[in-house]
């Protein structure tokens, strides 16, 4: 029998009763429900299999109108689990067409706090990404900057930020090199020796193709100590990263390029001591079909545990029905039971980002796109030791496109981060979107009388 424990909130005469089903149930136990979204997958999947009594709360928008108004892209998310709250960065792209790095702390409640600027210029910064630090309360924010201005020839740069934005440090290169032009950072905290890894791809300008995922050590205030290559195989790109408590190491996640249309997922991981490639297994697939995959994705429950996302091309004569993969590693780098499909209906779904709830058990929160008639959504989907516990749409609005997800673990509640723009109407501008999702849990408002 599950047992329901129920609070009462009196706020200005409303009453809001939550309750929270605390059954530790392992997902749907009977006949699989029909696909949110009305279609029926045509593959074996998850999307008919999961329960979807959990919650979620009302879509904010997060970043803020300006005059002159932009569009925001690319959001970046971490989790500050000393003040409870998370720090959620994208890039404005003006009129003018050259785009900086703003950034929305969001309370873990969903609030929104204060909205800062963490890089501005006359020349490029965009694609950002954000790591928290707890031991000096403050967060790494790194992006691509063009300083030459030729709109071609990116570095990767990067500054600390405080809890609450009051104070920053200097912007810091991290990377630079005749002839190359580095894309897709991304960060990771090491919170043993205070310390942080930031991996990128790098690329010849001329003909413009990937050479080498590689990696930098920053100290705490953000300066660079060491770096090195990671791989230069079969033109490495899209790189990801996650830092394991537990093991000391991190585990990178890139895209290689086995041959035309053949993108695999491969990892290697490496120390938290040294950065340096852990052998064996040195470097090793997560999945190499001869299908094409891309966009890997990383997390760890900071315990025995990582979970590696991507999209997968299902059949590539129809170009190209994408698809949503999975493969649970354990900390040896070894593959944990097969792959799990994700989402595989017949529109396309791409972009997936994915987190984890650290502890000894898991939990994984798994965010996409799809492409739908009416506008792109996004999904999600949350699976661990109980299963499937929740599938269905975190934004799906007819005419209109919400894309590229990201997510955060906080607690107990994950927060999801998205573009949302409407189809062909040039005077809508597009602009970040956050909505919470919160494990078993319903919300029923009631107003009464005050007496």
């Amino acid at each position: 029998m599950k047992k329901r424990a129920v609070f009462v909130l009196l706020v200005a005469g409303t009453v809001l009763l939550a309750s929270v089903l605390s059954s530790g149930r392992a997902g749907w136990a009977g006949p699989p429900p029909p696909d949110p979204s009305g279609e029926q997958p045509e593959k074996t999947s998850v999307e008919a299999s999961a329960s979807p009594l959990d919650m979620l709360s009302s879509e904010k928008q997060l970043s803020s109108p300006t005059n002159p108004e932009a569009d925001r892209y690319q959001p970046a998310i971490a989790y500050n689990w000393k003040h409870r709250e998370y720090l959620v960065v994208w890039h404005n792209k003006w009129p003018d067409g050259h785009r900086d790095i703003y950034a929305r702390r969001v309370s873990e409640a969903g609030k929104l706090l204060t909205q800062f600027a963490i890089t501005a210029g006359p020349n490029d910064r965009f694609q950002p990404d954000v790591v928290y630090n707890a031991t000096d309360d403050e967060y790494l924010v790194v992006w691509m900057y063009n300083p030459s201005g030729d709109n071609q020839t990116y570095n990767i740069w990067g500054r600390t930020v405080s809890w609450n934005g009051g104070v920053m440090g200097p912007e810091k290169e991290i990377i630079s090199y005749t002839n190359r032009t580095f894309w897709t950072p991304r960060a990771a905290w090491n919170s043993i020796r205070n310390e942080y890894m930031v991996v990128w791809a790098a690329y010849k300008i001329s003909p413009f193709e990937p050479v080498d995922v590689s990696h930098a050590i920053l100290d705490s205030a953000g300066n660079k100590v060491y770096g090195a290559i990671i791989s230069t195989a079969y033109q490495p790109h899209q790189p990801d990263i996650t830092y394991n408590l537990a093991a000391d190491e991190y585990l990178v996640v890139w895209r290689r390029m086995w041959g035309p249309a053949d993108g695999d997922i491969m990892a290697a991981r490496l120390g938290g001591y040294s950065g340096s490639v852990i052998t064996p297994p040195g470097v090793f697939a997560v999945s190499d079909p001869v299908e094409d995959q891309s966009l890997p994705a990383v997390t760890t429950n900071e315990q025995h545990r990582y979970l590696v996302v991507w999209q997968h091309v299902f059949d590539p004569s129809n170009c190209c029905d994408w698809d949503i993969r999975g493969q649970e590693l354990n900390v040896q780098g070894g593959l944990e039971g097969g792959e799990l499909s994700i989402a595989a209906s017949t529109d396309d779904e791409t972009a997936p980002d994915v987190a984890a709830r650290p502890g000894t058990h898991r939990e994984y929160l798994i965010v996409w796109q799809r492409a739908a008639t009416t506008g792109e959504v996004v999904r999600a989907g949350v699976w661990g030791d109980a299963g499937w516990e929740f599938y269905g749409d975190i934004s799906a609005v007819a005419f209109w496109n919400s894309e590229s997800p990201v997510v955060a673990a906080g607690k107990p509640s994950f927060f999801v981060a998205y573009e949302g723009d409407a189809q062909g109407d040039p005077t809508v501008f597009r602009h970040i979107y956050g909505r919470r999702w919160v494990p078993d849990a319903t919300f029923l408002p009631l107003t009464v009388r005050k007496w």
